[in-house]
């Protein structure tokens, strides 16, 4: 299901997911109120081991989790299909097992998410003035660099809207999924 295809829903609590292969971070929220957040972390010698491991950790918290939607952040392109598959494992078993609530799912495009909350796209300047400011290293050092910026923002973010310190990146964009589609969900 489509964010667009929903028409004025009044979602009163949002579940806000960022996974990947070894974690998902979630935010659960009630009209702009965050309830709970936190990161769960897979275990495993093997994707496998690790999707078990999911299952298992998902389903013992889905009574803490209950929620009208489940806001999961599109997955992002990846060049290596192996990493493309792992992901779509881990995916697939976190979305059944909240979905067992009766919850609804919908995917939300990391580029809406940051641009609600104000966290856009760097500026060719702000690229350019981390060259600037740190010359000499290989693009993916940039690249990196920038992102990671661009996560302290969502940080910063949460800190200035809702006087939480967060420190892990995955949970910040957890909180900014959440709000997203709760703000959209229910005041559109």
């Amino acid at each position: 299901m489509k964010l667009a295809d929903l028409v004025k829903v009044k979602a009163h609590k949002v579940l806000g997911i960022d996974a990947s292969t070894n974690s998902i971070a979630f935010c659960l929220m009630e009209n702009d109120k965050p309830l709970k957040w936190g990161k769960i972390e897979f275990v495993g010698a093997d994707i496998y081991e690790k999707i078990y491991d999911a299952k298992k950790k998902v389903h013992a918290m889905l009574s803490d989790l209950a929620c009208d939607y489940i806001a999961m952040e599109g997955a992002v392109l990846v060049r290596s299909p192996d990493a493309v598959i792992k992901l779509s494992y881990v995916y697939g078993v976190v979305i059944a097992e909240l979905m067992s609530t009766g919850s609804k799912v919908i995917t939300i495009s990391p580029t809406a998410w940051q641009s609600k909350i104000g966290n856009k796209n760097p500026t060719k300047a702000e690229k350019e003035e981390l060259r600037k400011d740190n010359p000499g290293y290989a693009d993916s050092w940039y690249k990196n660099k920038m992102r990671n910026i661009r996560k302290q923002r969502t940080a910063d973010w949460v800190k200035s809207n809702f006087n939480i310190e967060i420190t892990d990146f995955d949970v910040a964009d957890s909180f900014g999924i959440a709000y997203y589609a709760n703000e959209v969900l229910t005041k559109r």
